[in-house]
């Protein structure tokens, strides 16, 4: 799939902290500006309503677009209320084991996919972060082995709707199933690894941003974390080799105790010729 030439979206700061570093808008397939529902907390910055773009689809009519946003309004769809619960992602890279379309059913299905991916992508730039996921996941629901492609798209689209409500963990599945079906998706790349650092996996989020620069080797948002990250991670190890001494610590005072004695007792003591360590026991301290 083609990345060139696709633009890119940012959540406002006020929406989500660090957001200058997040690539957070579904592709779609038309620059479609006529279609809109009264914007929600959800700004976009950057290229406005110049929409990302795939291959392998085409665009919805307006007229088709703007019934399903009233429809969907109407209903309730279309709002985020902070109860609302996110729509479970599809296991990743996974459909169920159906017979393929037949060459007529596939362009049926493919018409109907596009209208529901369409209509998801106008829901996410107007704010409705919540129906958007819902139409991509009715698209994932009618797509099988024979439209990975556009199968790919949709988990990326839904991963960055999981992103503009802070859902990181599940936009990191979606993330992953569009990756298996296409290793070298760079917007899904790069979403994951922004995402990993979010939920702090920064050595993962690392091996990310490294895949996007091998498809990219200008890619400003990569290059920036792959500078950032190292000094960041050996910050990260060693937080963790610190607290799991701790926890150590305490798991030996809790068996010490009753003996009156604790960690303390005991010094771990380097031995400059071999680099090992021996311990010794002081029952005063």
């Amino acid at each position: 799939m083609s990345e060139s030439g696709d633009s890119e979206y940012e959540i406002a700061p006020e929406e989500f902290e660090d957001a200058d570093n997040f690539v957070d808008s579904p592709e779609t397939t038309s620059n479609d500006n006529s279609t809109s529902v009264p914007t929600d907390t959800l700004k976009l910055t950057g290229a406005a309503n110049n929409d990302l773009k795939d291959e392998s689809t085409s665009a919805t009519s307006d007229e088709v677009v703007s019934e399903k946003i009233d429809r969907l309004i109407s209903d309730g769809l279309g709002q985020e209320p902070e109860t609302m619960k996110a729509v479970d992602a599809t296991p990743v890279g996974e459909v169920p084991d159906l017979p393929s379309y037949t060459d007529e059913e596939l362009e049926e299905i493919k018409s109907q996919v596009i209208s529901l991916k369409e209509l998801g992508n106008s829901l996410y730039r107007s704010g409705h972060s919540y129906g958007a996921m819902a139409e991509y996941s009715k698209a994932l629901e009618l797509c099988r082995k024979q439209l990975d492609e556009t199968r790919s798209v949709l988990h990326a689209n839904r991963a960055a709707c999981h992103v503009s409500c802070s859902e990181f963990k599940e936009a990191e599945e979606d993330c992953d199933s569009a990756i298996k079906l296409n290793s070298k998706y760079l917007k899904a790349l790069l979403r994951r690894g922004q995402v990993r650092e979010k939920l702090e996996k920064l050595a993962p989020a690392l091996e990310d941003y490294k895949s996007v620069l091998e498809l990219d080797p200008r890619n400003g948002p990569a290059l920036e974390a792959a500078r950032r990250l190292p000094r960041e991670i050996e910050v990260q190890q060693e937080k963790m080799k610190e607290e799991c001494v701790e926890k150590l610590k305490d798991l030996g005072n809790l068996v010490l105790k009753p003996f009156g004695l604790s960690t303390d007792n005991f010094k771990m003591v380097q031995n400059p010729e071999t680099g090992g360590y021996n311990i010794q026991f002081d029952q005063n301290r």
